[in-house]
């Protein structure tokens, strides 16, 4: 359905309007192709840019897979290595809360820090 708000403002042309298409009607200017091969220039590095993260996300996985793999077993073996009772630890060898405000506030300063440098 077209709208009747276009409609109208078709069939209401002055004199003006109807100068003005005149001088903006022309042939199209030959360019041997040019246009087209710019066009699908265009869409080709579209559909790369599209496509080349995710092949390069899927290309690092599989080069990862299998350290991941070896690291996770790693971790299997050192885990069957500590002891199992956890409750019998001293409470002296895990960190204070002070260690934790204090690392806290050092991350954001830092990220203060860098956001100051791109300013």
């Amino acid at each position: 359905m077209i709208s009747k708000i276009i409609n109208m403002a078709e069939r209401l042309k002055d004199k003006e309007d109807a100068r003005l298409e005149a001088l903006f009607r022309s042939a199209p200017i030959e360019d041997d192709g040019f246009s087209g091969r710019v066009v699908s220039r265009v869409r080709r590095g579209i559909w790369i840019r599209r496509w080349t993260l995710p092949l390069a996300a899927l290309i690092g996985a599989l080069i990862a897979a299998k350290p991941a793999t070896q690291l996770l077993l790693a971790m299997t073996d050192i885990l069957a290595v500590l002891p199992t009772d956890v409750g019998s630890m001293e409470l002296d060898s895990l960190p204070q809360l002070a260690t934790f405000i204090f690392g806290g506030t050092m991350a954001g300063l830092i990220v203060l820090f860098l956001n100051a440098l791109e300013d």
